[in-house]
């Protein structure tokens, strides 16, 4: 079984190794490229050893969470920096140890000591750039897994602050809400919100960052009058898929699926503009499905991964609603499985286009 070994920028342009990259170097966040998970094949167990070269890394290229998907590279170089500097979106920078590692199939990625993550995560979810600090002979390629078991999380999961939001009283916009609101969900009738939150992306966040930008759900693209109007969420939102094809393929008439991964169907896209954009997250008692602009689509989910991709303080808000998230670190299950190998969903789009059926088909 394959082992966590952190979460790193996997470069976009190898900086060459043994030290060859210079105390000094600025990555920026053109540089630094989508922020990814990386794992071993399993022969290095957690806080147990080092990992030197010729160790086996997996790195989840398509960021869907699977591995299985992965071609196994080899480590044949790592470079350690000590004092490194990161710039953050509000100004701040803080200084810690990263990990350069270079992989036999020409990639290089970076991992961030845990004596830095603390400081990125409570700084600044978006990191603008990261210069090197001093390369450590004494750690060339080698270096114990246990110091890089960090998160750093650098993706949102939410509403456009325009989407149309059903409550008893009508569609209401989603910016328009607060804490105490009515929504109708799908399943569990009418539950009031317990907490809400924004975040605003700018044009230089989202360009350091472009797997940010929304997903756009044109109107009709998931069935007919679903939703009504273009919905636009952020790249790792849910959506329900409702259909007897998902019920022959998971076991299951109502899944859900990131919204990235239905971009291959036709009328949903991942918009192109830099232009700023500001999500918002919705929190019910438990994880709920609500009507966004007539389509299904989660609330904000509680789960481990989910809390750590939300801003420090607006973790701490919630863990005063729910002190229990905090100590117990999950909360409810997800409403519906989730599908999020590409491979899986692809199939379930063509055979929804080839048969003719509408990706969402609620029953009553």
């Amino acid at each position: 079984m394959a082992t966590m070994v952190g979460s790193g920028f996997h470069l976009n342009a190898a900086l060459g190794v043994g030290g060859t990259a210079a105390e000094g170097t600025v990555l920026t966040a053109s540089n630094l490229g989508q922020f990814i998970d990386i794992q071993t094949d399993g022969t290095i167990q957690p806080n147990n050893g080092s990992i030197d070269i010729g160790d086996s890394f997996v790195v989840d290229t398509d960021r869907d969470g699977d591995f299985s998907d992965e071609a196994a590279t080899t480590q044949v170089d790592n470079d350690r920096y000590v004092s490194s500097t990161f710039t953050y979106a509000d100004g701040s920078t803080s200084t810690g140890t990263l990990e350069l590692i270079t992989l036999s199939d020409g990639s290089q990625a970076i991992l961030v000591n845990e004596d830095a993550a603390a400081g990125i995560n409570a700084a600044s979810d978006q990191i603008q750039s990261i210069t090197l600090g001093r390369f450590s002979t004494g750690f060339d390629n080698f270096y114990n897994q246990r110091q890089y078991m960090n998160e750093i999380t650098n993706s949102v999961v939410c509403f456009c602050e325009k989407t149309l939001v059903k409550t008893p009283t009508g569609e209401r916009q989603i910016s328009s809400l607060v804490a105490g609101d009515d929504v109708v969900t799908v399943r569990d009738g009418v539950q009031k919100i317990v907490w809400i939150g924004r975040r605003k992306l700018s044009t230089a966040e989202l360009v350091a960052s472009p797997h940010l930008r929304p997903i756009r759900i044109s109107a009709g693209a998931l069935g007919e009058g679903v939703p009504h109007s273009d919905l636009l969420v952020s790249p790792q939102h849910r959506i329900l898929i409702a259909s007897r094809i998902a019920e022959r393929m998971f076991g299951q008439r109502e899944i859900f699926v990131p919204a990235i991964k239905l971009v291959e169907a036709e009328g949903i896209e991942q918009v192109a503009s830099f232009a700023p954009v500001t999500y918002v997250h919705m929190l019910f008692e438990a994880h709920q499905i609500v009507f966004a602009n007539g389509a299904p689509a989660e609330s904000l989910y509680t789960g481990v991964q989910a809390l750590k991709a939300l801003p420090e303080m607006a973790r701490r808000e919630i863990f005063e609603i729910f002190p229990e998230l905090e100590t117990a670190g999950q909360g409810a299950s997800p409403a519906h499985l989730t599908i999020r190998k590409q491979a899986q969903v692809s199939k379930l789009l063509a055979r929804h286009k080839r048969n003719h059926k509408q990706l969402v088909l609620l029953e009553s």
